[in-house]
C-alpha cells in the first residue's frame, strides 16, 4: 500500500501534456480507485483510516495526470511579459526552452566548461520533479529517457516557425531530496546546438544573492492560450534563503521570490542575476491559492526555529552551486548519490492519539542505521549530533516509535552504513509528518443540482481542509444528522434523489489527519 501511495505523489505546478482538469473546489471522480479506497476505510480502525485518507486524497489529486505531472496546476495571478527574440538582451536566453518530459516544464542548456567540447552530448538543467515521480528520498542516475521526451531551445513567441526540438537521451541525475534538480542529456551535441546559435550557460558557484535583483525566464502554460505558451521574462528580487517543506519533500536553502507569472510550466525556469549570464537557480515551487493547508502539496512552507510559515504569493528557486565545478561527465558530483537506507513516506498528517511513525526502512544495501527525531525546522538531519546508537536494520525494519502528542510538524532522520562505511549526515534520509488534532476550519459544502425529476446531491472537497466525507440520507423524519449511526464513506458518486418525496442529506467532512467537522444537514423539498 505504501508503494502504491508513493507512486501517486505528484507535483502541483507543471502542466501535463494532455490532462483533463478538475473544476476548482472539486476533487475529480474516478470511480474505480476512489471506491476501492472508500471501501477499505469502512470498518477499519483509526490508524488504518488515517492512512487511507492520505492515499485517497493523493489518488484523487492525481486523477487525470500523466506520470509525474500535476493535476491542479493553477494559472498565475499576475502575468509576466512574453519574451521576443528581438528584445534587448534576449540573446542571453537562447539556451532556455520548453522541456516536454513527464510534464511540460522549462529547461536550460548548461555546461561546466566554457567553451564545451562541441562533440560532447549537450546537457540541460531543470527541476527534478519535471522528469518523474519521486518519493522524499529518491535519487535517479543514468536512466534512459522515455521515448518522446524533447527539449526545444530558444522558445521565443516570435520564432515559433523555427523551433527545433531535440530528443532527450537520458536522465543523468534527478532528485527531490534536499534539492529539486535534474540534469538531462540530449541526443544532440553542443556543436549541433551551436549550429542554431544556442550556446550553454555556465553555472554559478555562489548561491542566489539575498535581496538582489534577478531575472527569471520561464515558459508557463496554465491559464494561457496555446499561442502564448512561450518564454516569459520576470524581473523581481531574490529573498533570504530558507528551508522549505512541501510534504513529503524538504528542500534546503531555497530562495524565495515574488516573481510575476509563475504557473504550471514554469518549473525548471532559469534564474540569473539581473543582466547576468550564469545560472544561479531554477524555479522549484509556488504557493497555490486554490488549495489550503500548510506544508502540503501546492502549499509549500518555510521552516525554521520559529516553526512553519506559509507566504502566499511566494515562489521558490533551488540554487545550482553544488553543480558548479563538477566535470561534464559527473555534473552532480556534490549531490546525494542516493545510497543510504531510506524511511518510507509515512502520512501527511495524523491525530496525536496513539500516533506512531510507522516508517518502513528500505535498507538499499546498508546493514545498520541510526535515527533521530524532532520538530521539523528545529531538527537538522544534516547535523551528525543527536543521532542514537546504531542498530541492525534487519532487527528493526519498521520505525514505529511514538510520535509526540503536541501539534507540530516532525521529522525522522536516518543515517546508515555497512561496516566502517557510513553515509555522511549531509546525505541523511528523512520522512516528515504533521501531528494535527485541529478539526477543519471550513464547514462541509453540499451541492444539490436540479435534474428535473431528481436532485444530484454530492459533497464538495476543499483541499486540504476536507479530503473525505461520510454521508447518509433519507426522509427528514427518519434521519438525524447528529446521530453517528448510519453514516458511510462517500464513494465519489452523487446520490440521485427522486423529487417524489422530501429528503435530508447529511455530510461529515474529514481532514488528512481524520479530524471531523460538525455534521452538515441539507433538506430538499419538492416544489
Amino acid at each position: 500500500m505504501r508503494h502504491r501511495r508513493v507512486d501517486l505523489v505528484l507535483r502541483l505546478h507543471d502542466q501535463p501534456s494532455q490532462v483533463g482538469r478538475p473544476l476548482p473546489g472539486h476533487l475529480p471522480n474516478r470511480r474505480g480507485r476512489s471506491s476501492l479506497a472508500a471501501k477499505s476505510i469502512k470498518g477499519e480502525d483509526g490508524g488504518m483510516r488515517r492512512r487511507l485518507l492520505r492515499i485517497m486524497v493523493i489518488a484523487a489529486i492525481a486523477i487525470g495526470a500523466v506520470p509525474g505531472g500535476p493535476a491542479l496546476a493553477a494559472p498565475a495571478e499576475r502575468e509576466a511579459p512574453l519574451l521576443r527574440s528581438t528584445d534587448p538582451g534576449a540573446e542571453r536566453f537562447r539556451p532556455v526552452g520548453r522541456l516536454d518530459a513527464s510534464s511540460q516544464c522549462t529547461a536550460t542548456v548548461v555546461s561546466p566548461a566554457r567553451p564545451p567540447d562541441p562533440r560532447a552530448r549537450a546537457l540541460v538543467l531543470t527541476a527534478g520533479h519535471c522528469v518523474g515521480r519521486f518519493a522524499a528520498n529518491d535519487v535517479r542516475t543514468g536512466v534512459d529517457a522515455p521515448a518522446g521526451w524533447t527539449f526545444t531551445p530558444a522558445y521565443f513567441v516570435d520564432t515559433a516557425d523555427r523551433h527545433k526540438p531535440f530528443p532527450v537521451a537520458s536522465i543523468r541525475y534527478a532528485t527531490m531530496k534536499g534539492v529539486d534538480l535534474a540534469v538531462l542529456e540530449l541526443a544532440a551535441s553542443y556543436g549541433d546546438l551551436a549550429a542554431i546559435d544556442v550556446r550553454p550557460l555556465e553555472l554559478s558557484a555562489a548561491p542566489p544573492p539575498e535581496g538582489a535583483p534577478i531575472e527569471v525566464v520561464h515558459a508557463p502554460v496554465d491559464g494561457l492560450p496555446q499561442d502564448q505558451q512561450f518564454l516569459r521574462l520576470s524581473r523581481c528580487r531574490s529573498g533570504t534563503r530558507t528551508d522549505v517543506a512541501e510534504s513529503p519533500w524538504v528542500w534546503y536553502g531555497a530562495s524565495p521570490n515574488d516573481c510575476a507569472g509563475v504557473a504550471g510550466g514554469s518549473s525548471g525556469g532559469l534564474v540569473v542575476q539581473r543582466d547576468g549570464r550564469r545560472v544561479v537557480a531554477v524555479l522549484n515551487t509556488t504557493v497555490e491559492t486554490r488549495v489550503s493547508g500548510v506544508c502540503k502539496l501546492g502549499r509549500p512552507c518555510e521552516i525554521g526555529p520559529g516553526g512553519a510559515v506559509i507566504r502566499p504569493g511566494t515562489s521558490y528557486a533551488i540554487g545550482v552551486a553544488p553543480l558548479a565545478g563538477c566535470p561534464l561527465d559527473d555534473l552532480a558530483c556534490r549531490l546525494d548519490p542516493g545510497l543510504g537506507a531510506a524511511p518510507s513516506d509515512t502520512r501527511v498528517a495524523v491525530r496525536s492519539e496513539g500516533a506512531r511513525w510507522d516508517a518502513a526502512l528500505d535498507a538499499r544495501g546498508r546493514t545498520h542505521a541510526r535515527i533521530k527525531t524532532g520538530p521539523l525546522g528545529r531538527t537538522d538531519c544534516r547535523n551528525p549530533a543527536g543521532y542514537g546508537r546504531p542498530f541492525a536494520i534487519e532487527d528493526r525494519p519498521l520505525i514505529d516509535d511514538p510520535l509526540p502528542a503536541r501539534e507540530d510538524f516532525y521529522v525522522l532522520c536516518v543515517v546508515s552504513g555497512q561496516g566502517s562505511e557510513w553515509v555522511p549526515a549531509r546525505f541523511a534520509s528523512f520522512t516528515t509528518v504533521q501531528v494535527d488534532d485541529t478539526p477543519p476550519v471550513v464547514a462541509p459544502v453540499v451541492s444539490a443540482r436540479d435534474l428535473g425529476t431528481q436532485w444530484a446531491v454530492e459533497p464538495i472537497f476543499q483541499i486540504f481542509e476536507i479530503v473525505h466525507y461520510d454521508i447518509k440520507y433519507g426522509a427528514p423524519d427518519e434521519i438525524d444528522c447528529a446521530d453517528p449511526a448510519g453514516y458511510r464513506p462517500y464513494r465519489r458518486i452523487p446520490a440521485f434523489l427522486d423529487k417524489t418525496q422530501a429528503w435530508r442529506y447529511c455530510a461529515i467532512g474529514y481532514d488528512l489527519a481524520g479530524n471531523a467537522t460538525p455534521p452538515k444537514a441539507v433538506d430538499l423539498n419538492p416544489a
